[in-house]
């Protein structure tokens, strides 16, 4: 059960993560960057206290997930400011479904396990879709063509992050040795990637990019984004090792806009949002966690 408490924390860092660089409107890369080689710097000393990996695969799923981290916080930083928290966070709903049902691709004898019960499977698929449904519904802010076009590239990054956060942390020793080398490596990545997209834009003016990502108004939203992230990325983590499937935590994840609605609803900000599709939504994942946690067969 420690995995939903866990989802909810992420889901709750990631509502902070997702609105806000729609107060802020910065540079999505140079907030990249930032989250990338801060957290790896703060968290590179814990690598010391655990065994040093010497499988290749294992480094290939830590740079993998430095890839996809660079594409999604590029795309949500972005997104969040070009279009608004709220499209940003709808159209992200459809990652709960592919998360799924990739992970049930990569695990076929678990998933012909839990084809044994019929029954389950329709239930978790009516649920998800029950809940993606009403996940949509809740956000009314329109969704143009031009974001979804956006946000592809984000919304498999999101489910393939998933995916390879699970293996990561099942593949380690220990789950505090994965989080040591995933907040260390994959964010040194990202913040790589990041950095090389931002000098891109700006034609290689390397001396001008990094006074640019030194700036105190950028280091202060780092030092934010920093903070988030890391909480963010152990909660998801720890999530993610212990339950069943990838896409159930994606689906705590989308949870995101209830919070964002609350910390509106507390600052008087109107939010364009529907109670009764939330209301909707939430019943679908509350029996989504019930039938997942009771149902001793579900083990995929």
């Amino acid at each position: 059960m420690l995995w939903i408490i866990n989802g909810l924390i992420y889901g709750f860092f990631t509502a902070i993560y997702t609105i806000f660089n729609q107060h802020y409107k910065l540079n999505a890369y140079l907030l990249g960057v930032w989250r990338g080689f801060g957290i790896s710097a703060i968290f590179f000393p814990f690598c010391f206290f655990f065994p040093f990996p010497r499988h290749i695969s294992y480094w290939a799923l830590l740079v993998a997930q430095g890839l996809m981290i660079a594409v999604y916080d590029s795309h949500l930083f972005y997104a969040s400011a070009r279009y608004g928290a709220g499209p940003t966070s709808r159209i992200m709903a459809l990652t709960a479904i592919i998360t799924t049902i990739f992970w049930w691709f990569l695990t076929p004898s678990s998933f012909i396990i839990l084809l044994g019960n019929e029954t389950a499977v329709i239930l978790i698929m009516f649920l998800l879709l029950g809940f993606t449904a009403s996940y949509w519904l809740m956000i009314k802010s329109p969704v143009s063509d031009r974001l979804v076009k956006y946000m592809i590239p984000a919304i498999f990054s999101l489910a393939g992050m998933s995916i390879v956060t699970k293996e990561i942390a099942l593949h380690s020793s220990s789950v505090w040795a994965s989080l040591a080398y995933y907040l260390t490596v994959s964010t040194f990545v990202s913040g790589v990637v990041n950095f090389y997209w931002f000098c891109q834009q700006n034609h290689f003016q390397i001396i001008s990019s990094i006074k640019q990502c030194i700036a105190p108004q950028i280091a202060k939203a780092g030092f934010y984004i920093i903070l988030f992230s890391a909480i963010l990325i152990i909660a998801k983590t720890l999530a993610l090792r212990s339950a069943p499937n990838p896409g159930y935590v994606t689906a705590l994840l989308l949870t995101a806009p209830l919070f964002v609605f609350a910390f509106n609803k507390y600052n008087k900000i109107p939010d364009n949002i529907s109670v009764k599709a939330g209301f909707f939504m939430i019943s679908f994942l509350t029996a989504l966690i019930l039938l997942v946690s009771t149902c001793s067969t579900i083990i995929d």
